[in-house]
């Protein structure tokens, strides 16, 4: 029996371990993403070549069971990736990088996103959602759903050199468009007399394409004091249908309009009407522009390079003017991320994103580069960021987003095609190819046709 007994034993032990050593190993979740800006975006989780994970990632990824992959491309590569893997419905990517001028509305739509908001409690170790700026989040709400979480985002302001309004005994900056509009006049003769005519009163964005659009939108809403898309000013597609309104761009739309064009055209440097955001940038870190506007983070991503001492020393932020209606020019996007439809992971994916967009992470991201934008009141009101800036200008810039209205333009589907039709009509005039008479008919017809199109107004 003893024997029986010992070989009972050994033939147990043996087939635990051979058990133990059948059993499936789990390998931990791996999270596609893509997104532009290796060295800028999440340079504190992927390093300045974005290919190498840091400490603080890898213990993310240790604690969760998750790899986050990230592919870094070129701006418009990435958006192309993303397009062709949503619209495939490959899921190659588990979150893809959105904008709130349109993929937002566009790709929700499609059914190409993954809605949120029963996920919003499932990671509050990660994100609390009540901890950011409320209207980030709106402007990634769409029909009641959220579909986006912010990384880098901004509301409207100004950007301007107080050394060279002072010089033109502009003691102030204008409170109103009208006014600016003077001020800009009169620096543009100051300039000249004084023979510098390689400096310009302003910048702004004129390429075509999508590109004027979020600046252009802001003041046409401004000029009319809603968003004159669409008869009434709806911004949804069931308010547009119910009303059956019809585009109205050679009507209220038309004001803010021609402004845009012709500050542009009046006050901008050459070749404004193939400027993007890049240009802005570039043109006031450059010393060759006094104002920018109305997208002034811009200005704020080209100060710390400068090479012109009177850019750093004497550049002032305004909050955006206040056009004709009441209302002040807007200007206001976030840089955000969704879960794609076809990822097969999405709980994880969610978890990778709240982390993405956390306040740890932005806060490494304000200390990196200082811009007086956050998403998070937390880190706007702390040393991150008060021992770098003015108090009154973080007021400024905290209500330049606290209290916007990030739908001043329609949440449609079809929003990402306006977009690009509105750019290109608006540089089509700056360079003066079409007048703006010709470029908003022009505009009202194509408008009416894809609403038409769409079905809107069966």
């Amino acid at each position: 029996m003893g024997n029986i007994s010992k070989k009972i034993v050994r033939l147990t032990a043996a087939v635990g371990l051979l058990s133990a050593t059948a059993l499936p190993t789990f390998a931990a979740t791996e999270i596609n993403v893509i997104g532009f800006g290796a060295g800028f975006a999440w340079s504190d989780l992927f390093g300045a070549s974005g290919t190498e994970k840091t400490q603080k990632l890898l213990d993310f990824e240790a604690k969760y069971d998750i790899v986050i992959n990230m592919e870094f491309a070129d701006e418009e590569v990435a958006r192309q990736k993303v397009l062709l893997d949503l619209v495939n419905g490959t899921g190659n990517y588990d979150l893809v990088m959105l904008g709130s001028d349109g993929a937002v509305q566009t790709f929700s739509a499609a059914g190409y996103l993954e809605p949120l908001d029963d996920y919003l409690s499932s990671a509050t170790d990660v994100f609390d959602a009540s901890k950011v700026y409320q209207p980030f989040l709106e402007a990634n709400t769409v029909n009641g759903k959220l579909w986006g979480l912010p990384y880098y985002s901004f509301g409207a302001g100004v950007v301007y050199r107080k050394d060279i309004f002072d010089k033109y005994g502009i003691t102030s900056f204008p409170e109103t468009t009208e006014g600016l509009e003077q001020a800009l006049q009169t620096i543009k003769e100051g300039l000249a007399a004084d023979g510098m005519d390689d400096v310009y009163p302003l910048t702004m964005r004129g390429a075509p394409g999508e590109e004027p659009s979020l600046d252009l939108s802001g003041f046409v809403y401004a000029y009319a004091g809603y968003p004159a898309w669409f008869e009434g000013g709806p911004t949804t597609p069931d308010e547009i249908k119910e009303k059956k309104a019809q585009p109205i761009f050679n009507g209220d739309f038309k004001p803010g309009f021609e402004t845009f064009v012709r500050w542009s055209r009046d006050y901008g440097p050459p070749g404004i009407a193939t400027h993007t955001w890049v240009d802005m940038m570039n043109l006031y870190a450059q010393g060759k522009a006094v104002v920018l506007m109305p997208s002034a983070i811009n200005a704020f991503a080209g100060i710390p390079g400068s090479e012109v001492p009177e850019v750093k020393e004497h550049s002032a932020f305004a909050p955006s003017p206040v056009g004709p209606s009441g209302k002040a020019v807007q200007s206001f996007w976030t840089f955000s991320i969704g879960v794609s439809a076809f990822s097969e992971n999405k709980d994880a994916a969610y978890k990778a994103l709240a982390f993405l967009t956390s306040e740890p992470v932005l806060r490494d991201f304000a200390n990196s580069f200082g811009w007086p934008y956050t998403t998070y009141p937390e880190i706007m009101n702390s040393p991150t960021l008060t021992e770098r800036w003015p108090a009154e200008m973080l007021s400024q810039i905290e209500a330049s987003f606290s209290e916007a209205d990030p739908h001043y333009f329609p949440y449609i589907p079809e929003l990402v095609e306006f977009m690009d039709q509105i750019g290109t009509a608006a540089s089509s005039s700056i360079a003066g190819t079409t007048s703006v008479d010709e470029s908003l008919d022009d505009l009202q017809s194509w408008a009416s046709e894809r609403m038409t199109r769409a079905g809107y107004y069966k």
